[in-house]
């Protein structure tokens, strides 16, 4: 009887502990989880652009002195606009044959050298425009794009989660209410933060040399949208 009774305390315990476990269960399932998005809207203050210079020759050291030459004629133009040597990089230097096909026959056109030098420029405004234009003046340069972006952006990123989260905890402060609860403390948090980066085609065209009316490069930069996206779990009370 006595072994009976022991075996019954024990049951009733471990009965007791399941239940406890499931309410703690419940209880932890009593979450709501909600998005939040804070944008901030910056002006740029940086232009960066890839400037490729191209060249053709019957040897490979002609085409590179001939690449060498319209290097050294940027280099002498971005000096003179104040762009200094720290925003100036080669990414790319090729050397390699040029073939065509003639009659399902592929015949050497000749050697190819080709350099292509990353540029930041600061002052977007007037160094910018007056670079385009003199770029213009060189043959056998390409520009694909120049993209615009804000050089320090650590306290508009600051602001957007904030912005993010504010709106996150009024999202589900409205479900909490919805639901006759009310909002408790965050569970979790994730959040994917990004900035625009503008970008904008530009064509280089020889300049007419008797020409007068010459217009300057116009290249407005527009605004630039730093965002931040927040997925938060909160506790219901």
């Amino acid at each position: 009887m006595k072994k009976i009774g022991i075996v019954l305390v024990v049951v009733l315990a471990a009965l007791f502990l399941v239940s406890c476990q499931g309410v703690s269960l419940i209880e932890k399932s009593r979450t709501v989880t909600v998005q939040g998005s804070g944008k901030v809207t910056v002006t740029p203050d940086l232009a960066s652009l890839n400037v490729t210079v191209s060249e053709l020759a019957d040897t490979t050291y002609e085409a590179q002195q001939m690449v060498n030459t319209k290097i050294s004629r940027l280099l002498e133009m971005t000096t003179a606009l104040g762009v200094g040597e720290e925003d100036l990089k080669t990414t790319a230097l090729e050397f390699y044959p040029e073939y065509r096909w003639k009659e399902s026959e592929q015949i050497l056109v000749g050697q190819r050298v080709q350099q292509r030098l990353f540029i930041k420029v600061r002052d977007i405004e007037k160094t910018l425009p007056a670079l385009i234009d003199q770029l213009a003046t060189l043959s056998g340069i390409s520009i694909g794009q120049v993209s615009f972006t804000k050089e320090e952006t650590s306290e508009e990123f600051v602001a957007s989660r904030t912005l993010a989260m504010e709106k996150a905890i009024e999202k589900a402060g409205d479900y909490a209410r919805a639901a006759g609860m009310k909002l408790g403390k965050p569970i979790t948090v994730n959040d994917y933060s990004a900035a625009d980066v503008r970008s904008a085609p530009v064509a280089l065209m020889a300049k007419a040399a008797a020409e007068d009316s010459f217009m300057g490069s116009q290249l407005p930069a527009g605004t630039l949208d730093i965002t931040t996206t927040v997925t938060v779990v909160f506790e219901l009370l």
